[in-house]
């Protein structure tokens, strides 16, 4: 899912080497390979330019911040390994000024609020649009036009995909639905996942079932998951992906079809592993600061970082004395009790009979 900065990190210097090297043609298997091993040993010796060594500080950022701080359960040591991560981000900007990904982590973690963040994206976009724009139409040489062909681009399709997920936090749904359009309008194969953040906004909406379909349709190809994630887990081959599958949910609750309601829970406990926990639990996680982080599709993982993104939507009610929470009802529908209590019991027995084998 989404980006991997490692894996971006080494395409950029593999050809900024090519370049350095006049490498051509562009796919010289050989050449990529010694690059690429390069890369794994020592990376800071392909690094040249302030532009290279830029983009490798966000890459460690986003290591520290994106996958190891929300892991650390002391707050003293998460807040000393986030401070190295700012200070990491500031030089990546130093160095080079159009480092949007850069800027846009920096202000992630210093603005004071959500509505904050959302009214920076929304103020520099065009800027970051415009020197997307400039790198396409300034690519003059093969190394150059590769580099506007894919790494030009993702910068602002980082952009966008932040705008529309905080746009949907913000409660600023047709912002967050129409952010997401203008990403799919730019990269149909959508390498930033943000359909999965309009699926929600259009249940914000209150949009219908149909709607949802007519979505997916419209965009059918960037819900092709990857060539290289084609052999998903053999439950989520069958199935939509979680983002729908909540989103056809919150949107059945809302039209009082408790009926159909309870028919995509039905899915969505038997789509993921040890679903009836996430379901019940509704835990928050941390939105990915550089991009939305890596899970394995079909996992727990997965479900867990789609409710916690769909929690706009399991919100609907809480507060209200005569209405019980979209969230609430989840949690406490007879499937996931049931299928809490089998899950409680298969743990409970096959611990027994462990401990039964020692003894």
């Amino acid at each position: 899912m989404a980006f991997d900065p490692i894996q971006e990190d080494c395409h950029r210097l593999v050809l900024e080497a090519m370049r350095r090297e006049r490498i051509y043609p562009l796919d010289n298997a050989i050449f990529i390979e010694k690059t690429m091993e390069t890369f794994q040993d020592n990376p800071s010796s392909l690094i040249v330019t302030d532009r290279d060594r830029s983009f490798h500080l966000v890459t460690r950022a986003t290591e520290i911040i994106d996958y190891r701080v929300p892991l650390i359960v002391d707050d003293a040591a998460a807040e000393e390994e986030t401070a190295k991560a700012e200070h990491e981000l500031e030089e990546a900007s130093s160095l080079d000024p159009a480092n949007w990904d850069a800027k846009r982590m920096l202000a992630a973690l210093e603005s004071e609020s959500n509505t904050a963040y959302v009214e920076y994206l929304l103020a520099h976009r065009d800027e970051v649009r415009r020197d997307y724009e400039q790198a396409v139409e300034n690519a003059s040489d093969p190394y150059s036009r590769e580099y506007a062909g894919d790494l030009a681009r993702r910068p602002y399709l980082r952009w966008l995909a932040a705008l529309s997920s905080r746009a949907l936090i913000a409660g600023r749904y047709k912002l967050s639905l129409s952010t997401a359009e203008e990403s799919l309008a730019i990269a149909p194969d959508d390498p930033a996942d943000v359909r999965l953040t309009a699926l929600l906004a259009l249940a914000k909406l209150e949009c219908s079932r149909d709607d949802l379909k007519r979505f997916r349709g419209q965009h059918a190809t960037s819900f092709l998951p990857p060539v290289q994630l084609r052999r998903r887990h053999h439950l989520a081959e069958k199935t939509p992906d979680a983002w729908t599958l909540l989103a056809e949910l919150a949107i059945a609750y809302h039209e009082l079809d408790l009926t159909g309601a309870t028919r995509v829970l039905r899915t969505i406990l038997r789509s993921y592993p040890r679903a009836a926990s996430a379901l019940y639990f509704q835990a928050e996680f941390p939105d990915g600061v550089y991009a939305r982080v890596h899970v394995t599709p079909g996992s727990e993982d997965e479900l867990i970082l789609a409710i916690s993104e769909a929690t706009p939507l399991l919100q609907e009610g809480m507060g209200s004395p005569t209405n019980a929470s979209f969230a609430t009802w989840v949690a406490t529908h007879e499937l996931v009790r049931e299928a809490l209590e089998h899950q409680t019991s298969h743990t409970e027995t096959t611990s027994s009979s462990r401990m039964d084998g020692e003894n």
